[in-house]
């Protein structure tokens, strides 16, 4: 009976080689993909506990914006998260990090820190202090505004960040600028990733 050649090992080799760069390239595409979607949820989410908390506040004691004075330091935010916020939300901790901010880590292993200018500016991060802490990949800019600060966000008073009026396009344009934009880019795309977001998560 003839057998016929078998596999050198330079063939083996190679073949291997293949197969491991095909399964690298489709394991990275499957771990981005997941962590998209994994950040999309986490978004959703925020905006919404983050909102209602706000609504239910606001009803109790009025525009939440402007009982935080602008510039006021990280004792003074605390103040105003503890007082009208904190009982809305749950979360495991919170503590002052910088002269002007104030950070909350919210019980899914999310946080968002909170500053005070002419709107009340919170930057949210999907998985807390965990790397890269990158505007635009894992940290992403909201604002809770009042009728005393009109233009942004189309007067919207709890809203991603972004300029009025401005189309998917400017939006995005604005976003590969400055990364506190590419919140108000993915709010126009209901939240996910398209293949055109400017920066890999």
């Amino acid at each position: 009976m003839h057998y016929g050649k078998g596999f050198t090992l330079s063939e083996v080799l190679i073949t291997l080689g293949i197969i491991g760069v095909v399964a690298a390239i489709t394991l990275s595409s499957l771990i981005q993909k997941h962590k998209k979607l994994e950040t999309t949820a986490r978004l959703k989410k925020f905006y919404s506990i983050m909102g209602q908390a706000i609504t239910l506040s606001e009803n109790e004691y009025g525009a939440l914006n402007d009982l935080l004075e602008p510039n006021a330091n990280k004792n003074k935010v605390e103040d105003w998260f503890n007082k009208y916020l904190s009982k809305y939300l749950e979360f495991e901790k919170s503590g002052k990090t910088t002269y002007r901010g104030f950070t909350v880590y919210l019980a899914d292993g999310t946080s968002f820190y909170i500053w005070k200018a002419n709107c009340t500016e919170i930057y949210f991060d999907t998985n807390g202090d965990k790397k890269p802490n990158t505007m635009g990949k894992d940290q992403f800019n909201f604002m809770l505004c009042s009728e005393s600060v009109p233009g942004w966000a189309d007067n919207k008073h709890w809203s991603s960040y972004y300029i009025g009026g401005t189309s998917r396009s400017s939006r995005r344009e604005y976003c590969i600028n400055d990364a506190r934009f590419c919140s108000g880019l993915l709010q126009y795309d209901n939240w996910e990733f398209k293949e055109d977001y400017p920066y890999r998560l």
